[in-house]
């Protein structure tokens, strides 16, 4: 069974969520159809963040493994934590 962790910023707005199953980074927009998938050997990613999302990307082509990666994000400031997104409450209005 695929392990999941949510990725948090500074301000603890949900950034990016990691499954520990080779896949692709999947952007916070849909790119243009001349972008090609960035595929990822070792984990499946979806972006929450286009300001992070450069950053974001950065942290993931310099590592080699799913620790290096959740290692590399608590190293920049990011919140790490195993588990899948928690739904947020909405105030009705």
């Amino acid at each position: 069974m695929a392990r999941v962790w949510s990725i948090y910023d500074r301000e603890y707005r949900l950034v990016l969520a990691v499954s520990d199953e080779p896949g692709i980074f999947n952007f916070a927009r849909v790119p243009d159809e001349s972008i090609e998938p960035i595929e990822i050997s070792f984990a499946t990613l979806q972006c929450y963040d286009v300001h992070a999302e450069p950053e974001l990307l950065n942290i993931v082509m310099r590592c080699g493994d799913i620790d290096e990666l959740l290692e590399g994000l608590s190293a920049r400031g990011f919140k790490v934590i195993e588990g899948r997104p928690a739904p947020r409450r909405f105030a009705r209005l």
